[in-house]
């Protein structure tokens, strides 16, 4: 059944969602900012590290400069044995900002050592006595060492121990500052470029309070924006879509009401016919019930499912419903007049039923639903058991004194063989018996066809080759074909036409149509053929004769329908190759271009392979 599923977002809903929003404008400001931030960060650590090299690298040679002079003044104090100037100037070096410590170390081993005021005490320092230039003592210390000397003689070396710290500190102090201001100044462009996307995207704030607006249920609010740009477009562009979606929603609104006025007059049509329709799906499930039957509710049919509904049935019969179900999934094909018994649930009564089984096909052409039609016709088939048996029961009392009627011609044909008068009398009593043989004939036909209607007649179905049938019934009538001055000629295909079905009742299909193609054929050629047709196994009898109208071409197969009184039979073989065929889901019917151009009877049946290969 149709179900009314429309459902309309509240505003709390949109609402609630709004807690876990960014605005734009932060969403380009703080990326914009933390990218800036990012490259002032870089710039000034890699600008602060090369400064630092640079500065290093220009100490290390200042004070080795100054190391070498000043070892050249202090090697002529020496020379001079000046001790007073020799140690002033010692202490002019320690006075050097940068300068930690002094060291002097003669040749005699004495060691002189002048350390500037809260420095820390340095340990002694390790190094060959020829060394010169710079040595790095630890990650901030470095010494600067040169010869002392008085002509060509080492009088000593002179140590100087400087360290970067305060330079460092105060690039840093510098470094530091700059940072902050630029920091400043990225702050500002930020705020700047939110002002301004803030500016930008007002129009479209108001685009979304319209938006929420129309959610809340207002389908008269609109946007009213003049930004003279893009937006403004978009705006109108949007004003238009929903002056259209509301026509289409009160479109729909009418619609929707129509449909549920519609489904309600379907649910209470469903529901109160006297039919019973169903709706079950390929895998089995039963999703469609308009109520229940054979003493079981709905809501308990429902529940339970197919197994249920296939426990109602009669013994044997449930096979009967599950192969029409099974053939609709394989030929995607409907299935008209099944027939079966059911059990009543409480009364144990006997209960019949007609279906018809449609299969509901997608685009795809995928199978998408079989829908049944099921008819209580327990009253019209206890009718016709009535008319059947009734029927049964005269063709049976006829046959027995029709039977002994023909044991009396043909006892007085005998008798009257060596009679002077037989002359007289015996084409009388042929004619009798001729006409007895067509009673007979007649009542067999009749009792044969209310057999196959109501399905008394057995049918074994096995896997059989049918062109082992076709050549048995051509074998039989071959000399009942060349008695009438015709030919039989057979085309069956090379490789074995494997069906499922009882070869006895389908010897006599084909005994029917060959015999009757011979009934209507003066001359000519009578010819047999099968071929493998995809899934289906066709058989056609073909033959010169006088042809069908257009007209009669369904009626042939109706019960005693005959072209003429005088037309051979009673009309029924046909129609009892008809049954048959369907008994063995089959298809026969007959073609022919018109009176005097011949007929050819043409009957279908799936394969073995498509049948599913049941025994």
């Amino acid at each position: 059944m149709l179900k009314n599923h429309n459902h309309t977002p509240s505003h709390e809903g949109f609402s609630s969602r709004r807690g876990w929003r960014i605005p734009i404008r932060y969403k380009l400001a703080l990326p914009v900012l933390i990218l800036v931030l990012a490259i002032i960060f870089f710039v000034l650590f890699t600008t602060f590290n090369v400064f630092l090299d640079m500065m290093v690298q220009y100490k290390e040679v200042r004070f080795q400069t100054i190391t070498e002079i000043f070892a050249n003044v202090l090697g002529n104090h020496l020379k001079a044995n000046d001790q007073r100037a020799f140690r002033a100037h010692i202490q002019l070096i320690a006075d050097e900002p940068d300068v930690d410590e002094v060291r002097v170390r003669v040749a005699d081993g004495e060691a002189v050592r002048v350390k500037r005021s809260g420095s820390v005490d340095f340990p002694p320092l390790i190094y060959r006595e020829d060394f010169f230039g710079v040595t790095k003592i630890n990650p901030d210390t470095f010494a600067a060492v040169a010869p002392i000397r008085g002509g060509e003689e080492t009088l000593g070396q002179l140590v100087v121990i400087f360290s970067k710290v305060p330079f460092e500190q105060e690039l840093r102090k510098i470094f530091v500052e700059k940072f902050f201001v630029a920091l400043l100044l990225v702050l500002i462009a930020t705020l700047v470029i939110a002002g301004i996307t803030w500016f930008v995207m007002r129009p479209l704030t108001v685009l979304q309070k319209t938006a929420r607006n129309i959610l809340s249920g207002d389908l008269e609010a609109r946007t009213n924006i003049h930004s003279r740009d893009e937006i403004q477009e978009v705006g109108e562009a949007f004003n238009k879509v929903v002056s259209r979606l509301v026509q289409s929603f009160e479109h729909l609104r009418a619609r929707t009401q129509a449909l549920e006025e519609s489904e309600e007059k379907y649910r209470s049509i469903v529901s109160d016919v006297s039919d019973i329709i169903f709706s079950i799906t390929p895998e089995g499930e039963l999703t469609l019930l308009n109520r229940g039957f054979s003493g079981y509710d709905r809501e308990e049919i429902l529940a339970e499912g197919l197994p249920l509904f296939f426990l109602m049935h009669a013994p044997g019969e449930a096979q009967k419903f599950q192969d029409a179900l099974e053939l609709i999934v394989r030929t995607k094909k409907p299935v008209e007049h099944l027939n079966t018994k059911q059990l009543h649930k409480v009364h144990h009564t006997e209960l019949y039923y007609q279906t018809n089984l449609t299969p509901v096909i997608d685009y795809e052409e995928n199978l998408h639903l079989i829908q049944g039609v099921m008819r209580d016709v327990t009253d019209l088939r206890r009718v016709e058991m009535m008319k059947e048996t009734l029927v049964r029961d005269v063709a049976h009392e006829l046959k027995t004194p029709t039977a002994k009627f023909i044991m009396t011609t043909q006892w007085l044909e005998k008798e009257l063989a060596h009679n002077p008068e037989k002359d007289k009398f015996l084409p009388i009593i042929r004619m009798l018996r001729e006409n007895a043989d067509r009673l007979m004939r007649t009542i067999s036909s009749i009792m044969d066809l209310s057999r196959i209607e109501s399905g008394m007649s057995d049918i074994y179905k096995q896997a059989i080759d049918l062109n082992n049938v076709l050549s048995s019934v051509t074998d039989d009538l071959r000399p009942l074909v060349e008695q009438h001055h015709l030919k039989l000629e057979t085309r069956l295909a090379p490789g074995p036409l494997q069906i499922l079905g009882d070869s006895d009742m389908l010897y006599r299909v084909f005994a029917n149509l060959i015999t009757n193609a011979t009934k209507f054929t003066p001359d000519g050629v009578i010819a047999v053929s099968s071929s493998l047709r995809g899934n289906d196994i066709c058989v056609e009898v073909a033959d010169t004769g006088i042809g069908i109208e257009e007209e009669s071409l369904e009626k042939i197969f109706e019960a005693f329908f005959q072209k003429t009184p005088s037309t051979p039979g009673i009309g029924v073989g046909l129609t009892i190759s008809r049954e048959i065929v369907v008994l063995h889901e089959g298809e026969i019917w007959a073609e022919s271009e018109g009176p005097g151009k011949g007929s050819v009877f043409k009957v279908i049946f799936p394969s073995y392979a498509s049948q599913g290969k049941q025994s």
